[in-house]
Parts: C-alpha cells; sequence; structure tokens
C-alpha cells in the first residue's frame, strides 16, 4: 500500500515539475513587454533564449534522474536491507544509514551541478569558480546538509521514545528555534563560503546609515562579500532581528551600481520592515514547521509503514527519510503556492516605499540592471509566476512604480 502512494506521490510531483518546464518553454521567442525590452539587445536575447533552454534541459534531466532513484529506494525494500546489514545497534544503524542516504543523494547531484556550474555558467561567462572551489564548495554543503539532518534525527529520535506522538509540540518548538537562530546566523553560513570585508568609508556607507537610521535602525556592520570568485552576478542581502541590521553587498554590485542605486534597493528592503513583513513571512514559516513536524511525528509513529518497507516496528530514521525525500517536496509546493502570492504583493508594497523615499527612478534602473547582469527571464509564463514566482516580473514592478509616480 504505501509502496504505491509514495510511488504515486512521486510521480505526480514529477508530472508537475514537466508540466512548469513545458511552460516555460512555450514562451521561447514571445515578444517582451514593452517596459524592458531596453534591458536585452536582439544578440543578447537570443544569447538568453539558449543559455534557459540549456539550463531547462538539465534541470528535467536531472529531475527525471532524481525520480528513478527515489523510485528505487521507495520502491523497494533497498533501504531496509542496507540498514539490516550495517554493524551495531538500533541507533549505530540509523546514523550510519542516514550518513549513506544523505552521500549518496549529495553524490548523484554532483554531475548535474557541475554541468550547472562549471559548463552552462561558466560557458555564458558567469562562474567564475575553479575546480577546487567547486569541489570545496560541494563537500560544504555535504557537511552541513549532514549535520543538520543528523541533529533533525537525533531530535525527532529522542522526543519520540521520550515522550511518544505527545512530542509533537517539542519537535515543533525545536524545529521554530533552529529557524529563528539559523535566519540570525545567515551571515555567518555565508563564511563558510565566502570572505567578508567592512565596507569602506564613503558616500554608499553613508547614505545607507543615514536611510536606515532615519526608519529607527541601526546598522551594526555594511559587509561586501567576494562573490566575484564564483559569480558574475549581483545580490545583496539583509539580515538581524529587531532593530540591528547587518546588510551584505556582493562585491559586483558595490564595483558596478551607483550608490544611489544600491541605496534605492535597500530603501525597498526597509519597505519589509517597516511593514513587519519579515514577521509575516516567519508566522507563514511556523504554519509550514507545524505542517512538517506533524508528518514527521506521524511517519515515526505508523509501525505499518517501517514493516512494509522490511523495518522491524517503529523505524524513526526511515520515517525521517521518506518524508524528506518523498512528501516534503510535493507538501512544500502546494504551501509555498499562497506563500508566493503573499510575497508578490509584499514586493510591490516594497518598491513603493522606495519610490516614496525619493528612489523610484534609482530603483527601476537598478531592477534594469539586476535583470540584465542576473540574465534574468524577462517573459515568464504567468502559470509559472502565480505558482512559483516569490517576486513579481520585472517588468510588473516598473509598470507599479511608473504607476505610483504618474508617468
Amino acid at each position: 500500500m504505501y509502496h504505491i502512494l509514495f510511488l504515486a506521490i512521486l510521480t505526480l510531483h514529477l508530472i508537475y515539475d514537466l508540466v512548469l518546464s513545458i511552460l516555460a518553454a512555450s514562451q521561447r521567442g514571445k515578444p517582451l513587454p514593452e517596459t524592458v525590452r531596453d534591458i536585452y539587445d536582439a544578440d543578447e536575447y537570443a544569447r538568453w533564449l539558449d543559455y534557459s533552454a540549456e539550463k531547462r534541459t538539465v534541470g528535467v534531466v536531472e529531475r527525471v534522474f532524481d525520480f528513478a532513484v527515489l523510485c528505487i529506494l521507495f520502491g523497494t525494500n533497498v533501504l531496509a536491507a542496507a540498514y539490516h546489514a550495517l554493524p551495531g545497534g538500533e541507533g549505530g544503524k540509523s546514523l550510519l544509514l542516514l550518513v549513506l542516504f544523505t552521500a549518496l543523494l549529495s553524490v548523484l547531484s554532483v554531475p548535474f551541478d557541475w554541468v550547472r556550474s562549471m559548463k552552462i555558467e561558466g560557458k555564458y561567462g558567469f562562474n567564475k569558480s575553479t575546480g577546487a572551489t567547486f569541489a570545496r564548495d560541494e563537500i560544504t554543503d555535504f557537511l552541513v546538509n549532514l549535520v543538520l539532518n543528523t541533529l533533525l534525527y537525533l531530535c525527532v529520535a529522542f522526543v519520540y521514545r521520550r515522550f511518544g506522538v505527545r512530542g509533537f509540540w517539542i519537535v515543533f518548538l525545536a524545529l521554530a528555534v533552529f529557524v529563528l537562530v539559523f535566519s540570525m546566523l545567515t551571515t555567518t553560513f555565508q563564511r563558510l563560503y565566502n570572505k567578508f570585508t567592512v565596507l569602506e568609508e564613503g558616500e554608499l556607507r553613508d547614505g545607507l546609515t543615514a536611510l536606515f537610521q532615519a526608519s529607527g535602525y541601526e546598522l551594526e556592520n555594511i559587509y561586501v562579500m567576494d562573490a566575484s570568485r564564483r559569480t558574475t552576478k549581483v545580490n545583496a542581502f539583509c539580515s538581524g532581528l529587531g532593530r540591528f541590521k547587518k546588510i551584505v553587498l556582493y562585491d559586483n554590485l558595490v564595483n558596478n551600481y551607483t550608490a544611489r542605486e544600491i541605496t534605492a534597493v535597500f530603501a525597498h528592503e526597509l519597505g519589509h520592515y517597516k511593514r513587519r513583513d519579515t514577521l509575516k513571512n516567519t508566522a507563514y514559516s511556523l504554519l509550514l514547521m507545524g505542517v512538517v513536524t506533524g508528518l514527521i511525528v506521524w511517519f515515526a509513529a505508523t509501525p505499518a509503514l517501517s514493516v512494509e518497507y522490511g523495518f522491524e516496528g517503529v523505524s524513526v530514521i526511515f520515517g525521517l527519510l521518506a518524508m524528506q525525500a518523498v512528501i516534503l517536496g510535493p507538501v512544500t509546493t502546494l504551501l509555498m503556492i499562497p506563500r508566493a502570492a503573499m510575497a508578490r504583493a509584499f514586493e510591490y508594497k516594497a518598491d513603493a516605499n522606495a519610490a516614496e523615499a525619493g528612489y523610484g527612478e534609482e530603483l527601476i534602473s537598478a531592477l534594469k540592471q539586476l535583470s540584465k547582469d542576473n540574465f534574468s527571464d524577462l517573459n515568464p509564463h504567468p502559470a509559472i509566476v502565480a505558482l512559483e514566482y516569490d517576486h513579481p516580473t520585472t517588468a510588473e514592478r516598473i509598470r507599479a512604480i511608473r504607476e505610483r509616480e504618474g508617468v
């Protein structure tokens, strides 16, 4: 019964992803919206079409390959066979199975990561990583995933054995604390991959500091991250809870954008803080964690599930692996549809905040340059936007800013 159920869930999720890929491909060659036609010239747009097609092809191949692997793992009892072949007691076997499972998925993803990063991104001039940097990043990703999965398993196993199903709320609170701490340590985790330097004194630093102070926030510091070692793409982010914030700027952003354009981007970010968008997003994340925790506890507390897959009685480790590999993806996809719609509404209002602060034109200029530098899709299929985009398209954002300014 559970074998068939899991295979059906995997198949439906694959079909959903393939339909989105077909919709994306159907947009090829359609004229760009008028407000963004100046971002790509004819040659650049043709280049983008080739770039997006190559990335989409790799994504589809990887998705089908992952589907086949998961069908083997959860359409048969191979995980139980591996578990019983491992040495040690229940706890030791479970941890070893977790290591093997995480290592298997990590190793199988490496060729696709290599093609995407080193081949396609390199071919189109975005990737600056060396083979050594790529290898280090992959190993770091594996170790971080392994540590997080191990901590989750130990937490669930301890709580279930000590409190049973009543431990639902303990696991939920543990996940909630983890997410909050992780959000505060974003910069710390980024330091595993990149070097951070303090932004030097000057117009940009003064402008950002004044902008945040005028809105009642204090900047702990402003950092520049050496993203150019890996990519030519640009980004920036703001972290920290309460009134104290850290800003991190990609060096590509600092080197290629004007001080007012960068300040406009953070005037937008301040719009999120003023409207408590971060708090609202955190509340939605807690809802998602509640659903995930319920699934973890249900999977861990269903002996029939583990027994059908060849385990003896309740198997916390199998329940956790099944939830993560089979159930989490589809559940997250469904729950993120309303979350994406909510986030798009937040983005429009944050853009309005930047325009009200006198940075409307600079924000439009920054959005166009960001789209060009990041080789963004300027004409995505409306259905994909509705289902997955947590930002409106660049064309829609420019249109909304222009309307607000009466242009």
